[in-house]
């Protein structure tokens, strides 16, 4: 045993400063030795614990803020609305469909990179939002507003508001949304992931989540985007865009919509102009 200790000694000696196992590098090691079964444990166990110290006392917190805040809070909480992501991707989408087909002075590129930003936001919120408002249903957990709910109080498929607070749906809409919009403008990153963080727990502070409700809301929305991010870039797709670009593509295509439809609403009112013209012509003739 002794001359293992020496010889273990020795060696560490002989190695080079920056190439020996410090605290840092075996914490970076074993993280990384963690299988997705070990992290979802973990942070099982962390969502108990905050449920357990904390939930309680936020939502006493929440009863007691000042009505000027709790305003406040409800004009932030509007960023977790899903309506909003999925309403301006699609008329984005629309827009940059009908701008493609055109001759336009935009590089292709970018708008490929905006057509894939679009389709991230609009994904990441759309499946993010869908797997949480099942969630919630199935496992029917009592809200904080809901008469005097307890931490842990459920009431599984109820499918009734007062009863689907797990996971929160705002807090999972904030998140993705604002991930999917820091990759896609990645100077902005730290404003929309603050955004995004800020949304997400003011649902706990206005007392209609628990604060365990919006962590794992966080988590759920994070989970998502990341994953659909990843499995886009294996298939070509690149998201880094121009801010500049959103109002210019938009207002070409509102332009290029609006002409085509004042182009048909005219040749509708002269068919329909003909029809009528026709119809009194043979009523005369009738006569």
């Amino acid at each position: 045993m002794k001359h293992a200790g020496s010889r273990d000694q020795f060696l560490a000696a002989g190695r080079p400063e920056g190439l020996r196992p410090t605290p840092g590098r075996r914490l970076a090691a074993a993280v990384r030795r963690q299988s997705r079964l070990s992290w979802l444990g973990t942070f099982a166990c962390a969502l108990l614990l905050v449920a357990v110290v904390a939930d309680g006392a936020v939502r006493d917190l929440a009863r007691s803020l000042d009505p000027s805040v709790v305003a406040v809070l409800r004009g932030v909480t509007q960023f977790g609305n899903s309506a909003w992501p999925i309403g301006i991707s699609l008329l984005l989408l629309g827009a940059v469909t009908i701008v493609a087909r055109q001759a336009n002075p935009f590089p292709r590129e970018a708008l490929r990179n905006l057509r894939s930003a679009l389709l991230l936001v609009l994904g990441s919120v759309a499946i993010s939002g869908t797997i949480a408002s099942l969630t919630k249903n199935l496992i029917g957990r009592a809200r904080p507003s809901t008469g005097d709910a307890q931490v842990f109080e459920f009431a599984a498929m109820t499918f009734r508001a007062g009863w689907a607070a797990f996971p929160s749906g705002h807090s999972t809409t904030a998140i993705a949304c604002a991930i999917a919009l820091a990759v896609a403008l990645p100077r902005q990153a730290f404003f929309w992931l603050a955004l995004g963080l800020l949304t997400a727990l003011s649902r706990a502070f206005l007392g209609v989540h628990w604060l365990s409700d919006c962590l794992a809301g966080l988590a759920l929305g994070t989970l998502v985007t990341l994953a659909l991010r990843d499995w886009m870039e294996r298939r070509g797709h690149r998201f880094r865009i121009d801010p500049a670009l959103l109002p210019q593509v938009l207002g070409r295509g509102a332009w290029i919509g609006l002409s085509a439809l004042w182009v048909h609403a005219g040749r509708a009112a002269r068919r329909a102009g003909l029809w009528v013209s026709q119809r009194l012509s043979a009523l005369k003739s009738g006569r």
